[in-house]
């Protein structure tokens, strides 16, 4: 009998906590947006290619000093893929799944053989001469309690990694395009 009451206690508790995560949200949205001092077609150019996404990119040599990073056959546009491997970040890639000239880009990051999979898409806007970037991110995590409980703190801690990218990417594509325009001209 006793037993079966530390059993039951158990299952008390796991179904208590079950029933609690349903209050909380499954599905999210984060938007983040910038203004970067270019046209728009520059700003497109520059995160539509692969070989540029370690300049702004959080999954970078700055947070993991072992990474490797290689490429697929196609750099640029929908199907441009980078690979990613480190002993902190893991395996990982980040693939383009679509692509619309001056308008939109979204991608998808998948690390450790899908252990965590993320759709997320730039929007990209023309304002007098200049771009409008909005960084989207939406998902659901499904009636897992555990990832209900912590996703909270995970469209916290996403905002700000938001943040900081937007502000990477309008800094590293001004340099872009200036050092396009220098090699241009020579």
């Amino acid at each position: 009998m006793k037993l079966f009451n530390i059993f039951a206690g158990i299952m008390g508790f796991f179904g208590l906590v079950f029933l609690i995560s349903r209050f909380f949200p499954h599905s999210y949205k984060i938007e983040k947006s910038t203004t970067i001092n270019l046209p728009v077609e520059q700003t497109y150019a520059y995160l539509n290619d692969m070989k540029y996404w370690n300049d702004w990119s959080p999954w970078n040599k700055s947070i993991d000093s072992t990474m490797v990073v290689f490429y697929s056959q196609i750099k640029t546009g929908k199907g441009a893929t980078q690979y990613f491997r480190g002993n902190l970040v893991g395996n990982g890639r980040f693939k383009i799944t679509e692509s619309i000239p001056n308008e939109k880009i979204q991608f998808h990051l998948s690390l450790n053989g899908g252990e965590l999979a993320i759709y997320q898409t730039f929007y990209l806007k023309n304002i007098g001469g200049q771009t409008q970037l909005n960084w989207v991110d939406t998902g659901d995590v499904g009636n897992n309690p555990i990832y209900r409980f912590m996703l909270p703190s995970r469209i916290s801690s996403q905002e700000q990694g938001f943040e900081e990218g937007l502000k990477t990417i309008k800094e590293a594509a001004v340099s872009y395009a200036k050092a396009s325009a220098t090699e241009g001209k020579r």
